[in-house]
């Protein structure tokens, strides 16, 4: 899959030397070199940009700024010198924040986040399967399949979705109450403060633990009465 990106830097140096080393990718096409985010918002109208590379220290506007104001945002890494951008850009939920001087491996790093990415909201597309459920992942409106699912792990503001065919959970900005209602209309159960599991990865039920397969999740006290009935 070739991922089509622009970039936006107001030095032409860094946008020249970061459009250098993305040549030694393959799967990456740079489309478009932005001095300033002012043209951007058109460009993007009018071409099909899967990411966008921009530093934050713009003269016009801040790079968090212009992600923030812009419809249908494309995936996003953050280029920077500054590091106190860091955690503004994991609110904003960017695929990776990289700091300058970039390392060619670091970068690799990034665009293989990228390129997973991607794949998932392709897949999901093209699946014909009706029983799914939809979620913002990284500035785009994520497809699920209720079946793909293992188990939902809360973290305060977030909830980390587990995917049986997945090394690494997805990430979206949500807590647990919520995504229990996302999921009330599938077959999925709470049974801890912390977790909700798909009842049909469930392969065995203790008194105060259930395991999905290896993996082994606690059952809360005030949930066991729920699952008693459910395994009944």
């Amino acid at each position: 899959m070739v991922i089509k990106c622009i970039l936006i830097d107001d030095e032409p140096f860094a946008l020249n030397l970061l459009e250098d080393d993305l040549s030694m990718f393959p799967n990456v096409e740079v489309l478009a070199k932005f001095t300033s985010t002012l043209p951007v918002r058109e460009y993007l109208r009018n071409h099909e940009v899967d990411l966008i590379f921009t530093d934050i220290q713009m003269p016009e506007i801040l790079g968090t700024q212009f992600i923030r104001s812009l419809e249908n945002i494309p995936l996003v890494i953050f280029t920077t010198a500054y590091h106190q951008y860091a955690v503004e850009g994991f609110e904003l939920n960017v695929v990776d924040y990289l700091t300058k001087p970039i390392r060619k491996e670091r970068l690799g790093v990034a665009l293989d986040k990228v390129s997973a990415r991607l794949e998932l909201t392709k897949n999901s597309a093209q699946s014909p399967v009706s029983d799914y459920f939809t979620i913002n992942v990284e500035y785009q409106k994520v497809k699920i399949l209720v079946d793909d699912v293992s188990h939902v792990e809360g973290l305060k503001d977030y909830v980390k979705i587990h995917l049986v065919n997945r090394a690494q959970p997805l990430l979206t900005r949500m807590n647990l109450r919520g995504m229990a209602e996302v999921l009330s209309n599938f077959s999925f159960l709470r049974i801890h403060n912390s977790y909700i599991v798909n009842t049909s990865k469930i392969s065995t039920i203790h008194s105060s633990k259930l395991f999905l397969g290896e993996v082994s999740l606690p059952i809360g006290k005030k949930y066991a009465e729920a699952i008693r009935k459910f395994n009944s």
